[in-house]
């Protein structure tokens, strides 16, 4: 046996010992996990302290919707009587738009540099 062929023999020896290797240790996980289900990985005191935290920051939150609730209503009040006095003063939306071809969208341009950029534009 030449000294390539024991490489590759040993290269392919390790590579498929590793491989078995990895595949049993996920083999286990699986197996490990499988065996373990029905165990609860929280325990009660956690459980407690997470439920207490969650009920505090759901105090918190009703809370400050609550104070924006109110600022929300302050403003309101405030603007319904500048808005029926401003409501006179706002003008009707234009009900045609104009849309010029690109024909005379390029005619008007002219110069080339103007004509390079409107190429690159329509790409």
């Amino acid at each position: 046996m030449s000294f390539e062929e024991m490489v590759v023999a040993v290269v392919g020896t390790v590579a498929g010992v590793g491989l078995v290797g990895y595949l049993a240790a996920k083999i286990f996980g699986v197996i490990k996990a499988w065996i373990n289900r029905n165990n609860s990985s929280i325990q009660e005191e956690q459980f407690d302290r997470l439920a207490k935290a969650f009920m505090q920051y759901k105090k918190d939150t009703e809370n400050r919707l609550q104070n924006l609730e109110a600022i929300i209503a302050d403003e309101d009040a405030g603007s319904k009587s500048r808005s029926s006095k401003q409501s006179k003063q706002i003008e009707a939306p234009k009900q045609n738009i104009e849309v010029e071809d690109r024909e005379t969208e390029q005619e008007q341009s002219g110069s080339g540099s103007n004509n390079s950029l409107n190429n690159m534009l329509q790409e």
